[in-house]
Protein backbone atom coordinates (compact mmCIF):
# COMPACT_ATOMS: atom_id res chain seq x y z
CA UNK A 1 0.00 0.00 0.00
CA UNK A 2 2.73 2.45 0.95
CA UNK A 3 4.63 1.58 -2.24
CA UNK A 4 1.54 2.23 -4.34
CA UNK A 5 0.99 5.62 -2.68
CA UNK A 6 4.62 6.54 -3.25
CA UNK A 7 4.35 5.55 -6.92
CA UNK A 8 1.15 7.57 -7.34
CA UNK A 9 2.78 10.59 -5.69
CA UNK A 10 5.83 10.24 -7.93
CA UNK A 11 3.61 10.00 -11.03
CA UNK A 12 1.69 13.11 -9.93
CA UNK A 13 4.97 14.99 -9.38
CA UNK A 14 6.17 13.90 -12.82
CA UNK A 15 2.93 15.03 -14.45
CA UNK A 16 3.15 18.40 -12.67
CA UNK A 17 6.76 18.80 -13.81
CA UNK A 18 5.83 17.92 -17.41
CA UNK A 19 3.03 20.51 -17.42
CA UNK A 20 5.36 23.10 -15.92
CA UNK A 21 8.07 22.51 -18.53
CA UNK A 22 5.51 22.73 -21.36
CA UNK A 23 4.17 26.01 -19.94
CA UNK A 24 7.69 27.41 -19.64
CA UNK A 25 8.57 26.43 -23.22
CA UNK A 26 5.36 28.11 -24.39
CA UNK A 27 6.35 31.31 -22.57
CA UNK A 28 9.70 31.34 -24.38
CA UNK A 29 8.18 30.53 -27.78
CA UNK A 30 5.41 33.13 -27.41
CA UNK A 31 7.89 35.76 -26.30
CA UNK A 32 10.04 35.11 -29.37
CA UNK A 33 7.03 35.07 -31.69
CA UNK A 34 5.55 38.24 -30.19
CA UNK A 35 8.85 40.05 -30.47
CA UNK A 36 9.22 38.83 -34.06
CA UNK A 37 5.82 40.30 -34.96
CA UNK A 38 6.70 43.62 -33.33
CA UNK A 39 10.03 43.73 -35.21
CA UNK A 40 8.25 43.14 -38.50
CA UNK A 41 5.69 45.88 -37.75
CA UNK A 42 8.38 48.35 -36.66
CA UNK A 43 10.96 47.63 -39.38
CA UNK A 44 9.21 45.99 -42.29
CA UNK A 45 11.61 43.04 -42.22
CA UNK A 46 11.53 39.75 -40.35
CA UNK A 47 13.32 39.21 -37.07
CA UNK A 48 15.68 36.77 -38.81
CA UNK A 49 16.56 39.41 -41.39
CA UNK A 50 17.11 41.95 -38.61
CA UNK A 51 19.39 39.52 -36.80
CA UNK A 52 21.40 39.06 -40.00
CA UNK A 53 21.72 42.85 -40.33
CA UNK A 54 22.90 43.12 -36.71
CA UNK A 55 25.54 40.45 -37.34
CA UNK A 56 26.75 42.17 -40.53
CA UNK A 57 26.96 45.50 -38.75
CA UNK A 58 28.92 43.87 -35.93
CA UNK A 59 31.28 42.10 -38.35
CA UNK A 60 31.42 43.90 -41.70
CA UNK A 61 32.76 41.86 -44.61
CA UNK A 62 31.49 38.45 -43.53
CA UNK A 63 30.84 35.91 -46.25
CA UNK A 64 27.67 33.80 -46.46
CA UNK A 65 29.28 30.82 -44.69
CA UNK A 66 30.48 33.00 -41.81
CA UNK A 67 27.07 34.60 -41.45
CA UNK A 68 25.27 31.25 -41.53
CA UNK A 69 27.48 30.07 -38.65
CA UNK A 70 26.75 33.27 -36.70
CA UNK A 71 23.01 32.76 -37.19
CA UNK A 72 23.15 28.96 -36.70
CA UNK A 73 21.31 28.39 -39.97
CA UNK A 74 22.07 26.48 -43.16
CA UNK A 75 24.03 28.55 -45.75
CA UNK A 76 21.09 28.36 -48.20
CA UNK A 77 18.82 29.87 -45.53
CA UNK A 78 21.33 32.68 -44.95
CA UNK A 79 21.54 33.23 -48.69
CA UNK A 80 17.75 33.56 -48.92
CA UNK A 81 17.76 36.09 -46.07
CA UNK A 82 20.50 38.04 -47.82
CA UNK A 83 18.62 38.07 -51.14
CA UNK A 84 15.68 39.78 -49.43
CA UNK A 85 17.93 42.25 -47.61
CA UNK A 86 19.76 43.07 -50.84
CA UNK A 87 16.49 43.55 -52.72
CA UNK A 88 15.47 46.01 -50.00
CA UNK A 89 18.72 47.92 -50.39
CA UNK A 90 19.79 47.10 -46.83
CA UNK A 91 22.97 45.16 -47.65
CA UNK A 92 25.38 44.92 -50.53
CA UNK A 93 27.57 42.12 -51.75
CA UNK A 94 31.05 43.07 -52.85
CA UNK A 95 33.48 40.91 -54.79
CA UNK A 96 37.23 41.28 -54.64
CA UNK A 97 38.93 42.25 -57.85
CA UNK A 98 41.50 39.46 -57.60
CA UNK A 99 39.09 36.62 -56.81
CA UNK A 100 35.52 37.15 -57.97
CA UNK A 101 34.41 34.01 -56.14
CA UNK A 102 34.85 35.71 -52.76
CA UNK A 103 31.76 37.73 -51.83
CA UNK A 104 31.80 39.97 -48.77
CA UNK A 105 28.66 41.36 -47.16
CA UNK A 106 28.16 44.93 -45.93
CA UNK A 107 25.28 46.91 -44.46
CA UNK A 108 24.29 49.88 -46.64
CA UNK A 109 23.42 53.37 -45.37
CA UNK A 110 19.73 52.41 -45.57
CA UNK A 111 20.49 49.31 -43.51
CA UNK A 112 22.33 51.41 -40.93
CA UNK A 113 19.34 53.76 -40.71
CA UNK A 114 17.01 50.82 -40.14
CA UNK A 115 19.28 49.40 -37.43
CA UNK A 116 19.38 52.76 -35.67
CA UNK A 117 15.62 52.64 -35.12
CA UNK A 118 15.15 48.88 -34.79
CA UNK A 119 14.44 46.98 -31.61
CA UNK A 120 16.81 44.18 -30.66
CA UNK A 121 16.29 40.93 -32.55
CA UNK A 122 14.48 38.32 -30.42
CA UNK A 123 17.34 35.88 -30.89
CA UNK A 124 19.53 38.52 -29.27
CA UNK A 125 17.27 38.59 -26.21
CA UNK A 126 17.41 34.81 -25.93
CA UNK A 127 21.17 34.88 -26.46
CA UNK A 128 21.53 37.59 -23.80
CA UNK A 129 19.48 35.61 -21.29
CA UNK A 130 21.52 32.45 -21.95
CA UNK A 131 24.78 34.41 -21.65
CA UNK A 132 23.59 35.76 -18.28
CA UNK A 133 23.12 32.26 -16.86
CA UNK A 134 25.87 30.85 -14.68
CA UNK A 135 27.93 28.18 -16.48
CA UNK A 136 26.50 25.31 -14.43
CA UNK A 137 22.91 26.34 -15.15
CA UNK A 138 23.68 26.73 -18.85
CA UNK A 139 25.35 23.32 -19.03
CA UNK A 140 22.42 21.75 -17.19
CA UNK A 141 19.96 23.38 -19.59
CA UNK A 142 21.98 22.24 -22.59
CA UNK A 143 22.07 18.68 -21.31
CA UNK A 144 18.38 18.66 -20.42
CA UNK A 145 17.38 20.01 -23.85
CA UNK A 146 19.63 17.48 -25.58
CA UNK A 147 18.01 14.68 -23.57
CA UNK A 148 14.52 15.99 -24.46
CA UNK A 149 15.38 16.22 -28.16
CA UNK A 150 16.88 12.72 -28.10
CA UNK A 151 13.58 11.37 -26.79
CA UNK A 152 11.46 13.11 -29.43
CA UNK A 153 10.61 10.79 -32.30
CA UNK A 154 9.84 13.49 -34.86
CA UNK A 155 13.03 15.56 -34.67
CA UNK A 156 14.83 16.26 -37.94
CA UNK A 157 18.63 15.85 -37.70
CA UNK A 158 19.32 19.35 -39.07
CA UNK A 159 16.36 21.13 -37.44
CA UNK A 160 18.72 23.33 -35.43
CA UNK A 161 19.98 24.85 -38.68
CA UNK A 162 16.50 25.90 -39.76
CA UNK A 163 14.75 29.03 -38.48
CA UNK A 164 11.26 28.58 -37.13
CA UNK A 165 8.47 28.99 -39.65
CA UNK A 166 7.91 32.60 -40.69
CA UNK A 167 11.40 33.76 -39.67
CA UNK A 168 12.48 34.44 -43.21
Amino acid sequence: MATELAQEAEAADTNDAVRSVIRQLRVIIRALQGHSRSVERACGISAAQLWALWELQRSPGLNVSDLSRQLSVHPSTASNLLDKLEQGGLIERQRRERDQRIVRLYVTAAGQDLLARAPAAPQGELNRALQDMNPQQLLGLEQALAALIARMASVEPKAGLQPYEGAQ
